[in-house]
């Protein structure tokens, strides 16, 4: 049980959501928003969709969020240009405002996460997680190709 990659990645991740929520409580934005934030800063403007396959988040959860950050201020949203069917998500002033603070919180919960480490430990910690997410990635592409090929469609979200 010590060595279960999975428990230990569940602790890191609710400790994480923990760590967040009390430290975003300031600038009123919670842990489940923050991954929102943080991709559309990365890239303002993109679409709804995106941001749900970007975060790897189903589309019903990613509207929810969304509808917090537009009641909040942080976000708008429109139609796009091209194909109203798309609705594009953009940055208020407001959340450009935060974003040193956001930014900040993350910081230091990755310093807490990495403290004591070397930066060649950094560097082998961040290559084993990345082939973790490979693989699990591998995984449900795979199974996803199988499901169909029986006549099942599923969400693998």
């Amino acid at each position: 049980m010590k060595n279960n990659p999975g428990r230990m990645i569940s602790i890191l991740y609710r400790k994480g959501n923990i760590y967040k929520n009390d430290h975003l409580r300031s600038i009123n934005v919670t842990a489940s928003e923050q991954p929102f934030l943080n991709a559309l800063y990365a890239k303002n403007g993109c679409s709804q969709d995106d941001l749900s396959s970007a975060l790897n988040i189903d589309k019903a959860s990613t509207a929810r969020v969304i509808q917090s950050l537009l009641v909040k201020g942080l976000v708008v949203k429109t139609s796009d240009e091209k194909d109203r069917r798309v609705n594009r998500i953009y940055l208020t002033d407001k959340a450009m405002d935060i974003k040193e603070d956001l930014l900040s919180v993350l910081h230091k919960w990755e310093s807490t996460l990495t403290d004591g480490l070397t930066d060649d430990e950094k560097n082998l910690l961040y290559s084993f997680l990345f082939k973790m997410v490979e693989n699990t990635e591998k995984y449900f592409n795979e199974n996803s190709k199988k499901k169909i090929k029986k006549g099942k469609v599923t969400n693998n979200d």
